[in-house]
């Protein structure tokens, strides 16, 4: 599509830089939408700006430049392959701590979301909570206000209790034995602000 028009293809490669800068910002910021896939795919925006940029700079006049591009685009490409097809196992176990195990709205304006922690090549286990609140001037994004991990088996193996309460602000997550339901186990208790 872009083919003989630079104009729209430095629009194009311009407006993906933006939306990779602001990608990384925001995750460093804590600042994130309201939907999971939305997120994913404006993460995976850095990696067609790589390919866009790998297929503009294979046709540079300068050999080195050209020679290159080339090579990184192979190992790029090749790498991209190998971990969404052989190594697909490997490639879920790493990201498996960054999918949401569960998630769920606790008031109109806070979310509260849960990650699993560790795998079968990892030695800990435990979960990892994230509070966001909803961005009030601009409701399709969200910041991140409490993260806490968790190592503990309990809280690994078991249901977290998520009640929250809106007068004081506060969060008490707790799970239960199965084998001993009369002491709840790993009582945390977290100040909302």
């Amino acid at each position: 599509m872009t083919k003989g028009k630079p104009v729209l293809l430095r629009r194009v490669l311009w407006s993906l830089i933006v939306l990779d800068l602001l990608a990384i910002v925001g995750m460093r910021v804590g600042v994130s939408t309201l939907s999971t896939e939305i997120n994913w795919v404006i993460i995976m925006t850095i990696y067609l700006t790589i390919s866009l940029l790998f297929w503009i700079l294979q046709d540079h006049k300068n050999k080195f430049i050209k020679v290159t591009t080339i090579i990184l685009m192979l190992f790029t490409f090749f790498f991209g392959m190998s971990a969404g097809s052989i190594g697909a196992l490997g490639t879920a176990f790493i990201l498996g701590e960054y999918e949401a195990k569960m998630s769920k709205k606790i008031t109109a304006s806070l979310t509260y979301t849960e990650f699993t922690l560790g795998n079968a090549l990892n030695d800990y286990r435990g979960k990892r909570i994230e509070i966001a609140k909803k961005i009030a001037f601009f409701p399709v994004l969200q910041y991140l206000i409490v993260k806490k991990e968790y190592y503990d088996i309990n809280a690994y193996a078991h249901e977290l209790n998520v009640n929250y309460s809106q007068d004081k602000n506060i969060l008490v997550l707790s799970t239960w034995n199965n084998k001993d339901t009369e002491n709840k186990l790993f009582p945390d208790t977290i100040v909302v602000k």
